[in-house]
Protein backbone atom coordinates (compact mmCIF):
# COMPACT_ATOMS: atom_id res chain seq x y z
CA UNK A 1 0.00 0.00 0.00
CA UNK A 2 2.84 2.41 0.88
CA UNK A 3 4.39 1.75 -2.51
CA UNK A 4 1.15 2.66 -4.32
CA UNK A 5 0.80 5.92 -2.36
CA UNK A 6 4.38 6.83 -3.20
CA UNK A 7 3.82 6.20 -6.91
CA UNK A 8 0.65 8.30 -6.83
CA UNK A 9 2.46 11.21 -5.23
CA UNK A 10 5.27 11.03 -7.78
CA UNK A 11 2.82 11.08 -10.70
CA UNK A 12 0.93 14.02 -9.25
CA UNK A 13 4.17 15.93 -8.70
CA UNK A 14 5.33 15.23 -12.26
CA UNK A 15 2.08 16.63 -13.74
CA UNK A 16 2.32 19.79 -11.64
CA UNK A 17 5.95 20.22 -12.60
CA UNK A 18 5.03 19.98 -16.29
CA UNK A 19 2.57 22.86 -16.02
CA UNK A 20 4.97 24.95 -13.96
CA UNK A 21 7.76 24.36 -16.47
CA UNK A 22 5.48 25.22 -19.38
CA UNK A 23 4.37 28.42 -17.64
CA UNK A 24 7.98 29.53 -17.25
CA UNK A 25 8.75 28.83 -20.92
CA UNK A 26 5.59 30.65 -22.03
CA UNK A 27 6.21 33.77 -19.95
CA UNK A 28 9.80 33.98 -21.17
CA UNK A 29 8.55 33.66 -24.74
CA UNK A 30 5.96 36.42 -24.28
CA UNK A 31 8.68 38.67 -22.87
CA UNK A 32 10.79 38.01 -25.97
CA UNK A 33 7.90 39.23 -28.16
CA UNK A 34 7.81 42.54 -26.25
CA UNK A 35 4.55 41.81 -24.45
CA UNK A 36 4.76 43.61 -21.08
CA UNK A 37 4.98 41.09 -18.24
CA UNK A 38 4.71 42.01 -14.57
CA UNK A 39 5.60 39.81 -11.61
CA UNK A 40 3.26 36.89 -11.20
CA UNK A 41 0.19 36.96 -9.00
CA UNK A 42 0.76 35.79 -5.44
CA UNK A 43 -1.42 33.20 -3.73
CA UNK A 44 -3.04 36.00 -1.74
CA UNK A 45 -3.81 38.00 -4.90
CA UNK A 46 -5.28 34.96 -6.64
CA UNK A 47 -7.44 34.17 -3.61
CA UNK A 48 -8.67 37.77 -3.44
CA UNK A 49 -9.63 37.80 -7.14
CA UNK A 50 -11.45 34.47 -6.81
CA UNK A 51 -13.36 35.63 -3.75
CA UNK A 52 -14.31 38.95 -5.38
CA UNK A 53 -15.62 37.46 -8.63
CA UNK A 54 -16.82 34.06 -7.38
CA UNK A 55 -14.76 31.76 -9.59
CA UNK A 56 -11.60 29.68 -9.34
CA UNK A 57 -8.77 29.94 -11.86
CA UNK A 58 -8.27 26.62 -13.68
CA UNK A 59 -4.87 25.11 -12.71
CA UNK A 60 -3.05 25.65 -16.02
CA UNK A 61 -4.01 29.34 -16.24
CA UNK A 62 -3.16 29.72 -12.55
CA UNK A 63 0.41 28.48 -13.15
CA UNK A 64 0.85 30.98 -15.98
CA UNK A 65 -0.42 33.93 -13.94
CA UNK A 66 1.76 32.94 -10.99
CA UNK A 67 4.82 32.86 -13.23
CA UNK A 68 4.10 36.25 -14.81
CA UNK A 69 1.18 38.60 -15.45
CA UNK A 70 0.79 39.70 -19.11
CA UNK A 71 -0.49 43.28 -19.15
CA UNK A 72 -0.22 44.16 -22.83
CA UNK A 73 -3.26 45.34 -24.86
CA UNK A 74 -5.99 42.73 -24.78
CA UNK A 75 -4.82 40.95 -21.62
CA UNK A 76 -6.87 41.40 -18.42
CA UNK A 77 -4.82 43.19 -15.79
CA UNK A 78 -5.87 41.28 -12.70
CA UNK A 79 -3.75 43.45 -10.44
CA UNK A 80 -4.27 47.04 -11.62
CA UNK A 81 -7.74 47.06 -13.21
CA UNK A 82 -10.66 48.08 -11.04
CA UNK A 83 -13.35 45.60 -10.01
CA UNK A 84 -15.74 47.46 -12.30
CA UNK A 85 -13.43 47.09 -15.30
CA UNK A 86 -12.92 43.39 -14.65
CA UNK A 87 -16.66 42.87 -14.20
CA UNK A 88 -17.26 44.39 -17.64
CA UNK A 89 -14.78 41.93 -19.19
CA UNK A 90 -16.32 39.00 -17.31
CA UNK A 91 -19.82 39.95 -18.49
CA UNK A 92 -18.97 40.37 -22.19
CA UNK A 93 -19.71 36.72 -23.14
CA UNK A 94 -23.19 36.95 -21.63
CA UNK A 95 -23.87 40.23 -23.42
CA UNK A 96 -22.74 38.64 -26.70
CA UNK A 97 -25.14 35.74 -26.21
CA UNK A 98 -28.02 38.07 -25.33
CA UNK A 99 -27.50 39.96 -28.57
CA UNK A 100 -27.46 36.79 -30.64
CA UNK A 101 -30.57 35.41 -28.91
CA UNK A 102 -32.46 38.70 -29.27
CA UNK A 103 -31.64 38.77 -32.99
CA UNK A 104 -32.83 35.19 -33.43
CA UNK A 105 -29.45 33.89 -34.60
CA UNK A 106 -28.77 31.65 -31.58
CA UNK A 107 -30.75 28.97 -29.77
CA UNK A 108 -29.54 25.58 -28.51
CA UNK A 109 -31.62 22.43 -28.49
CA UNK A 110 -30.53 21.72 -24.91
CA UNK A 111 -32.20 24.96 -23.79
CA UNK A 112 -35.64 23.55 -24.48
CA UNK A 113 -38.33 24.73 -26.93
CA UNK A 114 -37.48 27.93 -28.71
CA UNK A 115 -39.85 30.81 -27.91
CA UNK A 116 -42.04 31.71 -30.85
CA UNK A 117 -42.38 35.08 -32.50
CA UNK A 118 -42.59 37.85 -29.96
CA UNK A 119 -40.93 35.62 -27.37
CA UNK A 120 -37.60 37.44 -27.26
CA UNK A 121 -37.95 38.40 -23.60
CA UNK A 122 -38.84 34.83 -22.63
CA UNK A 123 -35.80 33.59 -24.53
CA UNK A 124 -33.50 36.06 -22.82
CA UNK A 125 -34.85 35.12 -19.40
CA UNK A 126 -34.22 31.45 -20.15
CA UNK A 127 -30.61 32.15 -21.17
CA UNK A 128 -30.07 34.35 -18.09
CA UNK A 129 -31.26 31.51 -15.88
CA UNK A 130 -28.94 29.02 -17.60
CA UNK A 131 -25.99 31.43 -17.30
CA UNK A 132 -26.45 31.61 -13.53
CA UNK A 133 -25.71 27.88 -13.38
CA UNK A 134 -23.05 27.79 -16.11
CA UNK A 135 -19.30 27.87 -15.36
CA UNK A 136 -17.85 31.36 -15.26
CA UNK A 137 -15.72 32.17 -18.29
CA UNK A 138 -12.36 33.57 -17.20
CA UNK A 139 -10.86 36.08 -19.67
CA UNK A 140 -7.51 35.13 -21.17
CA UNK A 141 -7.12 37.64 -24.00
CA UNK A 142 -9.64 39.93 -25.73
CA UNK A 143 -12.74 37.80 -26.55
CA UNK A 144 -11.00 34.55 -25.56
CA UNK A 145 -12.15 32.85 -22.37
CA UNK A 146 -11.54 29.63 -20.46
CA UNK A 147 -14.22 28.07 -18.20
CA UNK A 148 -13.41 27.84 -14.52
CA UNK A 149 -15.19 24.47 -14.27
CA UNK A 150 -14.41 21.69 -14.22
CA UNK A 151 -11.53 22.90 -12.05
CA UNK A 152 -9.00 20.91 -14.05
CA UNK A 153 -6.18 21.72 -16.41
CA UNK A 154 -7.03 21.31 -20.07
CA UNK A 155 -10.32 23.17 -20.41
CA UNK A 156 -10.98 24.55 -23.92
CA UNK A 157 -10.60 28.22 -24.80
CA UNK A 158 -13.77 29.76 -26.26
CA UNK A 159 -14.03 32.77 -28.54
CA UNK A 160 -17.27 34.67 -27.93
CA UNK A 161 -18.48 38.01 -29.22
CA UNK A 162 -21.81 39.53 -30.28
CA UNK A 163 -21.77 37.66 -33.61
CA UNK A 164 -20.42 34.18 -32.90
CA UNK A 165 -19.24 31.61 -30.38
CA UNK A 166 -16.78 28.81 -31.03
CA UNK A 167 -14.04 26.65 -29.54
CA UNK A 168 -10.80 28.46 -30.32
CA UNK A 169 -8.38 25.85 -28.95
CA UNK A 170 -8.46 22.66 -26.92
CA UNK A 171 -6.65 24.30 -23.98
CA UNK A 172 -4.52 27.33 -23.08
CA UNK A 173 -1.38 25.75 -24.55
CA UNK A 174 -3.11 25.58 -27.93
CA UNK A 175 -4.28 29.16 -27.53
CA UNK A 176 -0.80 30.52 -26.84
CA UNK A 177 0.54 28.86 -29.96
CA UNK A 178 -1.05 31.88 -31.67
CA UNK A 179 1.66 33.91 -29.92
CA UNK A 180 4.44 31.91 -31.53
CA UNK A 181 4.78 28.97 -29.15
CA UNK A 182 5.93 26.38 -31.66
CA UNK A 183 5.05 23.10 -30.01
CA UNK A 184 2.28 21.94 -27.71
CA UNK A 185 3.40 19.91 -24.66
CA UNK A 186 3.00 16.14 -24.82
CA UNK A 187 0.21 16.32 -22.25
CA UNK A 188 -1.86 18.83 -24.24
CA UNK A 189 -5.39 17.51 -25.03
CA UNK A 190 -6.16 16.23 -28.52
CA UNK A 191 -9.81 17.27 -28.43
CA UNK A 192 -11.97 19.79 -26.62
CA UNK A 193 -13.38 18.75 -23.26
CA UNK A 194 -17.15 19.07 -22.92
CA UNK A 195 -18.11 22.01 -20.71
CA UNK A 196 -21.61 22.52 -19.37
CA UNK A 197 -23.61 25.10 -21.37
CA UNK A 198 -20.66 26.59 -23.27
CA UNK A 199 -19.88 23.52 -25.40
CA UNK A 200 -23.49 23.57 -26.67
CA UNK A 201 -23.22 27.26 -27.47
CA UNK A 202 -19.95 26.75 -29.35
CA UNK A 203 -21.35 23.79 -31.28
CA UNK A 204 -24.35 25.90 -32.26
CA UNK A 205 -22.01 28.57 -33.59
CA UNK A 206 -20.13 26.11 -35.82
CA UNK A 207 -23.06 24.83 -37.89
CA UNK A 208 -23.47 24.91 -41.65
CA UNK A 209 -20.02 26.08 -42.70
CA UNK A 210 -20.89 25.69 -46.39
CA UNK A 211 -23.45 28.51 -46.27
CA UNK A 212 -23.29 31.84 -44.52
CA UNK A 213 -24.95 35.21 -44.55
CA UNK A 214 -28.21 36.57 -43.15
CA UNK A 215 -31.52 36.11 -44.87
CA UNK A 216 -34.20 38.59 -43.89
CA UNK A 217 -34.83 38.26 -40.16
CA UNK A 218 -33.09 34.86 -39.98
CA UNK A 219 -30.12 33.22 -41.66
CA UNK A 220 -29.27 30.26 -43.83
CA UNK A 221 -27.33 28.68 -40.99
CA UNK A 222 -30.51 28.77 -38.93
CA UNK A 223 -32.34 26.69 -41.53
CA UNK A 224 -29.65 24.02 -41.41
CA UNK A 225 -29.70 23.99 -37.63
CA UNK A 226 -33.48 23.78 -37.45
CA UNK A 227 -33.35 20.73 -39.74
CA UNK A 228 -30.82 19.09 -37.42
CA UNK A 229 -32.93 19.93 -34.37
CA UNK A 230 -35.86 18.27 -36.13
CA UNK A 231 -33.93 15.00 -36.23
CA UNK A 232 -32.60 15.11 -39.79
CA UNK A 233 -29.19 13.51 -40.35
CA UNK A 234 -26.26 15.48 -41.77
CA UNK A 235 -26.51 13.83 -45.19
CA UNK A 236 -30.26 14.46 -45.22
CA UNK A 237 -29.71 18.13 -44.44
CA UNK A 238 -27.28 18.41 -47.33
CA UNK A 239 -29.70 16.65 -49.65
CA UNK A 240 -32.68 18.77 -48.59
CA UNK A 241 -30.66 21.95 -48.98
CA UNK A 242 -29.32 20.55 -52.26
CA UNK A 243 -25.79 21.67 -51.49
CA UNK A 244 -22.98 20.36 -53.68
CA UNK A 245 -20.22 21.44 -51.30
CA UNK A 246 -19.44 24.63 -53.22
CA UNK A 247 -20.46 27.88 -51.60
CA UNK A 248 -23.31 29.61 -53.36
CA UNK A 249 -24.46 26.76 -55.63
CA UNK A 250 -27.34 24.33 -55.46
CA UNK A 251 -28.11 21.34 -57.60
CA UNK A 252 -31.41 20.05 -58.93
CA UNK A 253 -31.18 16.66 -60.61
CA UNK A 254 -28.09 16.78 -62.84
CA UNK A 255 -28.26 20.52 -63.32
CA UNK A 256 -26.34 22.89 -61.08
CA UNK A 257 -28.22 26.11 -60.49
CA UNK A 258 -25.99 29.07 -59.68
CA UNK A 259 -27.23 31.78 -57.33
CA UNK A 260 -28.41 34.94 -58.96
CA UNK A 261 -27.02 38.27 -57.85
CA UNK A 262 -26.03 38.38 -54.18
CA UNK A 263 -28.75 40.94 -53.53
CA UNK A 264 -31.47 38.82 -55.16
CA UNK A 265 -32.70 37.48 -51.82
CA UNK A 266 -36.28 36.97 -52.98
CA UNK A 267 -35.29 34.07 -55.19
CA UNK A 268 -33.35 32.43 -52.38
CA UNK A 269 -36.31 32.73 -50.04
CA UNK A 270 -38.60 31.19 -52.64
CA UNK A 271 -36.37 28.21 -53.30
CA UNK A 272 -35.61 27.61 -49.63
CA UNK A 273 -39.27 27.73 -48.67
CA UNK A 274 -40.04 25.21 -51.42
CA UNK A 275 -37.31 22.86 -50.16
CA UNK A 276 -38.52 23.06 -46.56
CA UNK A 277 -42.17 22.52 -47.50
CA UNK A 278 -41.21 19.40 -49.43
CA UNK A 279 -39.16 18.31 -46.43
CA UNK A 280 -42.29 18.17 -44.30
CA UNK A 281 -42.29 21.62 -42.68
CA UNK A 282 -45.53 23.52 -42.18
CA UNK A 283 -45.97 26.90 -43.81
CA UNK A 284 -45.97 28.48 -40.33
CA UNK A 285 -42.58 26.92 -39.50
CA UNK A 286 -41.15 28.12 -42.81
CA UNK A 287 -42.39 31.67 -42.18
CA UNK A 288 -40.80 31.69 -38.73
CA UNK A 289 -37.46 30.11 -39.72
CA UNK A 290 -36.88 32.35 -42.74
CA UNK A 291 -37.91 35.51 -40.94
CA UNK A 292 -40.85 36.21 -43.25
CA UNK A 293 -43.81 38.41 -42.42
CA UNK A 294 -46.69 36.12 -43.38
CA UNK A 295 -47.52 32.88 -45.15
CA UNK A 296 -48.21 34.67 -48.44
CA UNK A 297 -44.44 35.06 -48.88
CA UNK A 298 -43.94 31.27 -48.96
CA UNK A 299 -43.76 29.69 -52.41
CA UNK A 300 -46.59 27.25 -53.20
CA UNK A 301 -45.21 23.73 -52.78
CA UNK A 302 -46.68 22.70 -56.14
CA UNK A 303 -44.35 25.13 -57.92
CA UNK A 304 -41.56 23.39 -59.83
CA UNK A 305 -37.90 24.10 -59.19
CA UNK A 306 -37.60 25.67 -62.64
CA UNK A 307 -40.57 27.96 -62.01
CA UNK A 308 -39.04 28.98 -58.70
CA UNK A 309 -35.72 29.64 -60.43
CA UNK A 310 -37.44 31.94 -62.90
CA UNK A 311 -39.54 33.82 -60.33
CA UNK A 312 -38.80 37.42 -59.30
Amino acid sequence: MAKNISQSNVKKHMVCFSYAAYAKILINHLKSTDIPIERGLSDAELASIEATFSFTFPPDLRYILQEGLPVGPGFPNWRASSAQQLNVILNLPALGLFKQVSEGSLWCLSWGPRPGRGGVNAGLEKVKDLLRKAPVLVPVYRNCYIPCEPNLAGNPVFYIDSESARVLSFDVTGFFREFGMAHAPAWAPKEARMVEFWSDVAARGDTCGWWSGKLGGGCLDEVCWRLREGGWKEEEVREMMMMDGCGGEMESGNQVIGWRREEDMGWRVGLLSLVLLRGGWTREDVVYSLGLHDQNEVVDENVTYLECQLCN
